[in-house]
C-alpha cells in the first residue's frame, strides 16, 4: 500500500530551513562562548605578560645599577693597581734602618763620614753585573724630559761613603770589616790622602809641609787625619753564575 504525503512543501522547506537557523545558532553560540573564553585568557595571559614585563624591568633596572657600580669598582681596582705597581716599582725592598746600623757598627771611634750616599743601578740581565752608570732615584719634573724618570725597585745600590780616619790604617780596617759584613760586597776604597782637620770639626785645606799641631796665625788648631772615600754594594742581590 502506498503512503500519501498531505504536508505542503512550504511547510516542510519551513522546517528544513528553521532546523539550519537552529544549527548555525548553536554554532554561533558555540563560537562566541570560544571567543569569550579564548579573550579571557587572553586578557590573563596579558596580565601576567604585563607584570613580567614590569618585574623584568625591576631587574633590568637593577642590573644596569649593578653593571654601573661594576665599572665604578673596576675602575677603582685598574687605579689601585697602577698605584700598586707604582709603589712596586719605587719600593727599592730595603731595610734602610738596618743598613744603617750596621754600618755604625762597623766604623767605629777611628772613623768619621761627612757624606753617606745610595745610588741606585738598575739590575743587569746578563752576566756582567750592575751597570756602572748613576741612575740615583729621580721623578721628572716640568723642566726635563718624562722620558728620562728613574725610580727604584729592583736595582743595586751602590754606597758611597766620604769622611776623615785618624791614619790609613783605620781606613784599610775600615774596609775590611765592610768586606766581612753580610751586608755589603765589592768594597774598595776609591782614594785616601792625608790632610789636616781642624778641632772643631771644619776641615781645612791639605797642608801637606805643615807640621802636626802647628797652625798659622790666627787659626785654629790642626790634626793629622786621612781622607777617603769607599766604594761598596748592597748585598741585597745574590750573584749566580747561570753557566
Amino acid at each position: 500500500m502506498k503512503e500519501i504525503d498531505f504536508l505542503p512543501e512550504w511547510y516542510k522547506e519551513r522546517k528544513r530551513q528553521r532546523q539550519r537557523v537552529r544549527r548555525q545558532y548553536m554554532v554561533l553560540a558555540v563560537a562566541f562562548i570560544a571567543m569569550i573564553g579564548y579573550n579571557t585568557t587572553a586578557t590573563h595571559r596579558i596580565s601576567r605578560a604585563g607584570a613580567e614585563l614590569a618585574r623584568l624591568e625591576g631587574k633590568r633596572v637593577e642590573a644596569e645599577i649593578a653593571f654601573q657600580e661594576f665599572n665604578t669598582v673596576t675602575s677603582d681596582l685598574n687605579r689601585v693597581r697602577e698605584k700598586a705597581a707604582l709603589i712596586e716599582r719605587i719600593d727599592s725592598k730595603i731595610n734602610v734602618a738596618a743598613v744603617l746600623a750596621e754600618m755604625s757598627h762597623i766604623l767605629g771611634e777611628t772613623v768619621v763620614l761627612s757624606r753617606v750616599e745610595f745610588i741606585a743601578e738598575p739590575v743587569a740581565d746578563d752576566e756582567k753585573g750592575p751597570r756602572t752608570s748613576d741612575t740615583g732615584v729621580r721623578i721628572a719634573d716640568g723642566k726635563k724630559d718624562a722620558s728620562r724618570e728613574t725610580l727604584a725597585g729592583s736595582v743595586y745600590f751602590r754606597i758611597v761613603l766620604t769622611g776623615v780616619a785618624v791614619s790609613p790604617a783605620d781606613v784599610a780596617a775600615l774596609v775590611r770589616r765592610l768586606d766581612d759584613s753580610s751586608y755589603f760586597h765589592r768594597i774598595h776604597a776609591s782614594f785616601w790622602r792625608s790632610g789636616k782637620v781642624q778641632v772643631s770639626g771644619r776641615p781645612v785645606e791639605t797642608a801637606p809641609n805643615v807640621r802636626a799641631g802647628v797652625a798659622p796665625a790666627g787659626q785654629p788648631d790642626t790634626l793629622d787625619a786621612t781622607e777617603f772615600e769607599v766604594l761598596c754594594y748592597l748585598a741585597n742581590y745574590k750573584e749566580t753564575d747561570n753557566r
